[in-house]
Formats: structure tokens, C-alpha cells, sequence
């Protein structure tokens, strides 16, 4: 609960940091010299270190640019290494419960469209899947029986918005609704 009461302020300073890059930010339109439209500058490639909130997710995200048809494809891989959680044991002949911590690691991976839509910022949303696994097997262990609940393979949704300053920094937040964690990225666009 704390970390996204750091993180979220963190992310919004720095987009507002991000925007010193922004040569003509305040300037109308009929006397900005920049392109008003992303696909305009010529920028192929973005790369950005991502994290989700609360579920400890860690990864990167790539994205492939193309100015011909003004849209941008991208895959984002995350993975929180090793975490631990609490399973319940019931005792096969009789009435007593025991807890036992067991690991488990999750990973995701996404695929999507982005679209800029002007030259700073994205909308972006796409598809993957999420996959919990336990190195734990459901079986009998000192006359209790443990149910192991997480671990599967689940459908994964992904959208959010990406800024990328003039200077190339770029900034990411979104959201994956399967396990309803906030993602915040930061990286580079060349």
C-alpha cells in the first residue's frame, strides 16, 4: 500500500520533469517549428524499463515505430523473480488447519499497438498472458492435504499512455488488469 503512495507521486514528477525537453511546449501551433505529429520525427525505437504495482513485476518494454502507417507495435516482458505466499492445509483425518509459505514466480508477457496521436503522447493497449508457478505438487505432507491456488495460466489485458519528450526521454503508465497492477516505465526514444 505504501509503495504506491511513493511511486505514483515519483512518476508524475517526472513527467513533469520530462517536460524541459519540451523546446516549444507553450508555443501555439502557427509558430511551432516541431511536427505536430509523432511520425513526423523520424524516431524508429523506444526502450523502456517497466515496473507494476503492487505486484512487484519487473521487466522492459520495446517498441517498434513505423512512420509509414503512423502506428507502433510493442512487447513487454515482466517477471517478479521469486515472491512468497500463505496456502492453507487441511489435515486428511481430522479437523486442524496448517499454513505453510510457499514460492511461487510470476511472469507475463504482452504484445500490443500504440498510437500517437500527437508528438509526445501515446495511447497503447494490447493482449498477453500472466503465468503463476509453485515448485510445490498438491500431495499429502505429514497428514495434511495443501491447496494450491496460485498458479495457472491466465489472459492478461494491458493499456496505458506513453510520453516521449522531445529530448527522447519517455515516460510510461498503465494498467494490467488481470492482477490489477500499476505499471510505470522509463526509458529512451531514438
Amino acid at each position: 500500500m505504501n509503495q504506491k503512495r511513493i511511486f505514483i507521486p515519483v512518476f508524475f514528477l517526472l513527467l513533469s520533469l520530462s517536460s524541459i525537453g519540451q523546446v516549444n511546449f507553450f508555443t501555439d501551433d502557427a509558430q511551432d517549428s516541431l511536427a505536430t505529429n509523432f511520425y513526423q520525427r523520424d524516431k524508429r525505437f523506444s526502450a523502456l524499463v517497466i515496473t507494476s504495482l503492487p505486484s512487484l513485476q519487473t521487466g522492459a518494454i520495446g517498441f517498434i515505430h513505423n512512420n509509414e502507417n503512423h502506428s507502433s507495435y510493442y512487447i513487454s516482458v515482466k517477471t517478479n523473480g521469486s515472491r512468497r505466499y500463505v496456502v492453507d492445509g487441511e489435515e486428511c483425518y481430522g479437523e486442524g488447519v496448517r499454513q505453510k509459505e510457499l514460492a511461487y514466480t510470476a511472469s507475463s508477457v504482452n504484445f500490443g499497438l500504440a498510437r500517437g496521436f500527437t508528438r509526445n503522447w501515446f495511447l497503447m493497449g494490447g493482449l498477453g498472458m500472466l503465468v503463476k508457478r509453485t515448485n510445490f505438487t498438491n500431495k499429502v505432507e505429514d497428514n495434511y492435504r495443501y491447496h494450491i491456488t496460485n498458479q495457472g495460466i491466465w489472459l492478461d489485458i494491458f493499456a496505458g499512455t506513453m510520453y516521449v519528450a522531445d529530448n527522447g526521454l519517455s515516460l510510461l503508465a498503465g494498467m494490467d488488469l488481470n492482477d490489477r497492477s500499476v505499471t510505470i516505465g522509463l526509458g529512451y526514444t531514438w
